[in-house]
């Protein structure tokens, strides 16, 4: 139960073992990369255990081919500079880098 007695989300609220269900309120960093074959979206955001964590994700614009891959980071800063080194990997090999929604 959070102070003042205002209940929170929980895992399971059926019984007092489980705490309270860690929501990260900080809001995710997108950025989108694109070519005629190919669409990336990096995020750099915290995962349910408060984790900071960089999700890549693509496809191809033709095929149902895609995929992802976690990468862990491990504080804010860290993946800032690791999302700035993706974003020059994707602009060296011709991807440009879309307008954010």
């Amino acid at each position: 139960m959070s102070p003042a007695g205002i209940i929170s989300p929980m895992i399971d609220p059926v019984d007092d073992v489980t705490g309270d269900l860690p929501v990260a309120t900080e809001s995710p960093i997108r950025l989108q990369f694109s070519s005629p074959e190919k669409l990336h979206t990096v995020l750099l955001m915290k995962d349910l255990f408060d984790q900071w964590v960089i999700l890549q994700t693509w496809s191809g614009r033709q095929q149902a081919r895609g995929g992802s891959r976690p990468l862990p980071c491990d504080n804010l800063e860290a993946g800032l500079d690791a999302l700035s080194a993706i974003a020059r990997t994707h602009r060296e090999r011709g991807l440009v880098q879309l307008e954010a929604v």
